[in-house]
């Protein structure tokens, strides 16, 4: 996909973190694992801390509208402190607003020991053709492959295909990276379960072999005309 890579060399540009997906909002209010209230008080305390009136004239001295807590209400414990952190390292003199700060919360794959979003990319890109014959430099650039689409990576030609492409895998990795500050797997247990059934992963196997040669495994007499073909 020689059009892709010269479209967009970073997919991580492609990201949106400054606002929580609506999905990712509602399954937060189901599931209260997210931010509390108190996480951004204590927040509120520490950037009074960083800034002193700076803060307090831009966002007051508690988050009385609400709009911390519906930004950041997705977030992790671990990327609240890892914000922290990058804002005492990396922010400006004047204080965040609340998408800059969720931004500044969003973990690198670097950071957490993963390849780079622009070399994962490259290779997932690199080898599409054979996902399951390469030595991957990390699960989580073959998760974030599979997860954009083995056969979408190799075909995509035109400028608009290179960027779906680009932004289903960017955000694959990019959830990838935040499961593993989080300190969760990169796939649930039945997911690996069921990878390692040697039954199971035998017949997927020779399905995802059959279809990088080109041949539909669903359609038995197509695939033995095809086969006839190949000798």
């Amino acid at each position: 996909m020689q059009q892709g890579k010269e479209l967009l060399a970073d997919p991580a540009c492609l990201i949106n973190s400054s606002k929580p997906t609506q999905n990712t909002t509602q399954q937060n209010k189901r599931q209260p694992q997210g931010t509390t209230p108190k996480q951004i008080a204590d927040l509120f305390g520490t950037m009074i801390g960083l800034y002193g009136a700076k803060w307090t004239r831009e966002h007051g001295l508690a988050d009385r509208t609400g709009q911390w807590l519906d930004t950041l209400i997705d977030l992790h414990p671990n990327q609240l402190e890892l914000g922290i952190r990058r804002v005492k390292r990396e922010g400006n003199d004047w204080p965040p607003s609340a998408p800059e700060f969720r931004r500044f919360c969003q973990p690198k794959p670097e950071d957490m020991g993963l390849p780079e979003m622009a070399k994962a990319w490259q290779e997932a890109n690199d080898h599409a053709g054979s996902p399951n014959h390469h030595p991957w430099s990390h699960r989580a650039v073959y998760l974030a492959g599979r997860a954009a689409g083995w056969h979408e990576l190799r075909s995509a030609g035109t400028a608009q295909e290179c960027r779906d492409v680009k932004v289903k895998f960017a955000n694959a990795y990019q959830a990838l990276t935040n499961r593993v500050l989080k300190g969760e797997p990169l796939e649930e247990q039945l997911a690996i379960e069921h990878r390692f059934d040697p039954a199971i992963y035998s017949s997927q196997l020779q399905r995802e072999t059959m279809s990088d040669q080109g041949i539909d495994p669903l359609d038995g007499q197509g695939a033995r005309a095809k086969l006839k073909g190949m000798f």
